[in-house]
């Protein structure tokens, strides 16, 4: 009979991850190690294994420490299953035993339309909103003939106020972190991606191509940047930021709009621009606005530990406070 175990970073079974069904970049060796790096934590492979030990099915997940609460994080932007979905849909019941022993008391599992799992036993749902972007068989011409008129408009405006787009390269990454920092600030976000992060994937990704950094420049000087990272038939829109002092010019859309470009010539089908939280329209308008259609993505969360939950709740509602935010990323640029 099948049973769950927790794969270690030295058990060679692991490697057979990237090879099951429906497993993608973000199932892979190099992402897990972009993990570990950025995040600053372990990843484990929770597995479903036969009675001969091979895996049915299999779930990367980095091993977080928030203050009190021990987690199991999914592998973002695809952070559930991949291999025997109803084997795993079986035996879902015995997922939280094997978590808890691990000492464990959250689960946080990212849930698409097309993922094998899409709810846990008592899990909490938080609804997103992903967009999805159809390029199929389109070359990067008619993709730009099918943009809105306006986006079209905002783009030649962009480069006619002598922003260019070009390959970042390693030494641009000051100017990125301090975009990076200035989105945060904007958005009054207390939580991101830090430096480590984005390092570890150019590190890991950037070499042969999986992952693309472009950067918008005016008289020699970064003012926007954006990460994709290309997975056969989809690109994902990773990541961007911007100087808050060149909106005005509009470089974030020459940017994604360079990324499409990109990922039109590279053949793909789809330009998955990922997931926006349901209460932030500002993003959500910004993708929706490419012709982006929006599918479901929702971050489930699975407690053990009732009273880290409440405490956890509490952080949170902080942390969503414009002043909360402000003193989050104080105290983590004091630790850092």
């Amino acid at each position: 009979m099948p049973e769950w175990q927790i794969l270690d970073a030295d058990d060679p079974r692991r490697e057979a991850l990237p090879r099951l069904p429906g497993a993608t970049i973000f199932h892979s060796p190099r992402w897990c190690r972009v993990l570990a790096r950025g995040l600053g934590g372990p990843v484990c492979v929770v597995a479903l294994v036969d009675q001969q030990g091979e895996m049915l099915a299999a779930w990367p997940a980095c091993q977080l420490a928030v203050g009190p609460v021990r987690m199991f994080y999914g592998v973002f932007p695809k952070g559930n299953f991949v291999g025997a979905a109803e084997a795993v849909a079986e035996h879902l019941d015995g997922l939280g035993a094997v978590c808890r022993q691990a000492g464990a008391h959250l689960v946080r599992m990212i849930a698409c339309e097309d993922d094998p799992v899409t709810d846990l036993p008592h899990a909490r749902r938080a609804r997103h909103v992903r967009h999805v972007l159809d390029i199929a068989g389109r070359t990067p011409e008619e993709v730009w003939k099918g943009y809105r008129k306006k986006i079209r408009r905002d783009v030649r405006f962009a480069e006619r106020h002598g922003l260019s787009v070009r390959p970042m390269r390693h030494e641009d990454f000051p100017a990125f972190h301090e975009m990076m920092s200035e989105v945060f600030v904007r958005n009054a976000a207390a939580t991101g991606l830090g430096p480590e992060f984005y390092e570890a994937v150019w590190d890991e990704l950037a070499a042969d191509g999986t992952a693309e950094f472009l950067v918008a420049e005016a008289d020699g000087r970064p003012q926007a940047a954006i990460v994709g990272i290309h997975d056969r038939t989809t690109t994902y829109y990773f990541a961007g930021c911007s100087r808050t002092e060149a909106l005005r010019l509009g470089p974030n859309d020459l940017t994604v709009h360079a990324l499409i470009a990109s990922a039109a010539r590279r053949g793909a089908e789809r330009f998955d621009m990922l997931s926006s939280d349901a209460s932030d329209a500002g993003l959500i308008r910004f993708k929706a606005k490419w012709g982006a259609e929006e599918r479901p993505f929702d971050l489930l969360e699975w407690w053990f530990s009732p009273w880290r939950r409440r405490l956890w709740k509490a952080g949170m509602a902080l942390a969503r406070n414009r002043a909360g935010a402000a003193v989050v990323r104080w105290l983590r640029g004091r630790s850092a």
